[in-house]
């Protein structure tokens, strides 16, 4: 849908069709292959436990990331 409605729109970057830019959803899609496999190649060599600690560590900073904690506070996180 994203390509068809951009369509016929100007000003959009090099190598767009449409809304979408095709040079960036290859970058994206080509490095996010590897890396999801890495990353569960990773998680299967860490102790489970830990990997639980990781995973509620992330969630609770990406939750105050959310909500704007760190720029209120001024931290530059």
């Amino acid at each position: 849908a994203y390509m068809l409605y951009g369509l016929n729109v100007w000003g959009l970057p090099l190598y767009s069709v449409g809304y979408v830019n095709l040079l960036q959803w290859i970058l994206l899609a080509g490095t996010s292959v590897p890396m999801a496999q890495a990353g569960a190649h990773i998680a299967h060599k860490i102790n489970p436990k830990s990997l639980k600690w990781i995973f509620i560590l992330v969630m609770i900073y990406m939750g105050l990331k959310m909500i704007g904690v760190f720029s209120w506070l001024g931290l530059p996180i």
